[in-house]
């Protein structure tokens, strides 16, 4: 009896997250990985990269079966996967205009022998689909899913980018995302669950800790309330996340911009019990309560801001107070972090 054929995933984006799942997916044995790379693509080449994890595993130097410099070289082939990893930061690339060289294959080529193409975010932030779902619409003959996915994971690229580290737990959330209600008739929902079943299929097939979110936008409105509190005073303090747990008035402002955020949720998505339960007041006590008051983990938005880079504050602040203006929501401490922030990346995309 022969094995069935393997899937061809391209993962854009080889930081911690994209290597991790990207070995993960490796480690399912029915999935082979094309990986882009810039900063480590030469470490990549020569050494392979060294995995300690905690969920999955060890391995040293292990390589993906294929290492390409650009989505541009990538782009020679169709895929049943393609994963971004990548920091969503619009003001230097959209998410489409970087994918374009494979959005372009796909309208050439919109039948081919891979059949359903599942684009999969794994990225930080609220209405990041946004661009990419217009993308894909344009392509109405190509068979098309768009998931993203939420990751609850501690992992860190070392040694240069040779070595991928991960402590602790890890969860990964994941969900389809339906189309505006103007084009909410182009989704065919069997064919979204089918896709969403198989790729968590695959990650549970590698021990992984994947959940399949039945609506994802309340999954990511809970990953943002941390991001968009923590993450963002952290980042702004220049301090780890044991330092603002430590004083009454910052943990005073975390919980106040939690609930802006919960405000903002709230007038977004349509009543739901899961939206209630999910997104309830009480949500901003447990987050608070959750956490180590002597931990000294850094956000990797203040990681970022450490090493230079751009940092992703459309995605986490924006992306938030884009809803509420639409929704009528006032967010006044948000807008002072986002002010804040926003001085702070634009010297840093000055120097990028």
């Amino acid at each position: 009896m022969s094995s069935a054929p393997l899937l061809d995933a391209c993962v854009v984006g080889f930081g911690a997250i994209g290597a991790l799942y990207a070995f993960a997916l490796h480690k399912s044995g029915s999935v082979r990985i094309t990986a882009v790379c810039r900063s480590n693509y030469d470490a990549l080449q020569e050494h392979g990269l060294d995995i300690d994890s905690d969920r999955f595993g060890t391995h040293a130097g292990w390589k993906p079966d294929r290492v390409v410099r650009s989505v541009e070289e990538a782009a020679d082939r169709h895929y049943s996967i393609v994963i971004c990893a990548f920091k969503c930061v619009p003001e230097i690339v959209t998410t489409s205009a970087l994918l374009s060289p494979l959005l372009a294959k796909l309208a050439a080529e919109p039948t081919n022998d891979v059949g359903v193409t599942t684009f999969v975010l794994l990225q930080n932030g609220i209405g990041i689909e946004d661009d990419l779902q217009a993308a894909l619409a344009k392509i109405p003959a190509a068979s098309t899913v768009l998931l993203s996915g939420c990751c609850w994971v501690d992992t860190t690229a070392v040694d240069g980018g040779r070595k991928i580290v991960q402590r602790g737990n890890e969860r990964l959330v994941l969900g389809y995302h339906l189309p505006p209600p103007d084009r909410r008739q182009e989704l065919d929902e069997s064919v979204a669950k089918r896709s969403l079943d198989e790729l968590c299929g695959l990650f549970r097939k590698a021990g992984g800790n994947v959940e399949a979110a039945p609506d994802v936008d309340i999954a990511r409105w809970r990953k943002v309330l941390w991001n968009a509190s923590f993450s963002t005073l952290c980042t702004l303090t220049r301090t780890h996340v044991g330092d603002v747990l430590a004083l009454e008035p910052s943990r005073t402002a975390l919980k106040d911009i939690m609930f802006e955020v919960l405000s903002v949720a709230r007038a977004s998505l349509p009543p739901s019990p899961a939206m209630e339960q999910i997104l309830a007041d009480k949500v901003v006590d447990e987050i608070i309560e959750h956490e180590n008051p002597k931990s000294v983990f850094r956000p990797s938005m203040l990681v970022d801001l450490d090493c230079g880079r751009p940092m992703e504050v459309e995605a986490i602040v924006g992306g938030v107070l884009r809803r509420a203006k639409a929704k009528g929501v006032p967010t006044p401490k948000l807008d002072l972090i986002y002010a804040g922030l926003s001085v702070i990346q634009s010297k840093l995309l000055t120097r990028s």
